[in-house]
């Protein structure tokens, strides 16, 4: 019984990581975006700054409820640039379908 439970809490983690690292990967990929379009160096170092703190995070010491935080505050900074790209002020960061 321990045996399980002690899986299903490492799972737990490693899901939790995998929702942080999807978050970084979406902030890391804006990043790219906005220094090719010369973006302002304070907000390239506010990106730059954003990345660090999120490889710092550690799943196992966080719950889904701060990962949802985390979540929404991408979603969040995402929808503060949708309206820049629409506006065609910045490229796109994928080259693929729409989805």
């Amino acid at each position: 019984m321990k045996l399980f439970k002690r899986w299903k809490q490492r799972k737990e983690v490693r899901e939790l990581q995998l929702r942080i690292d999807h978050c970084r990967t979406t902030i890391a990929e804006v990043h790219r975006a906005l220094l090719s379009d010369e973006v302002q160096p304070e907000i390239a170092e506010q990106f730059h700054r954003l990345e660090s703190a999120l490889e710092q995070v550690d799943a196992s010491q966080l719950d889904s409820r701060d990962i949802e935080k985390i979540e929404m505050a991408t979603n969040k900074l995402l929808d503060e640039f949708r309206s820049l790209y629409r506006q065609g002020k910045l490229k796109n960061i994928y080259d693929g379908p729409v989805h």
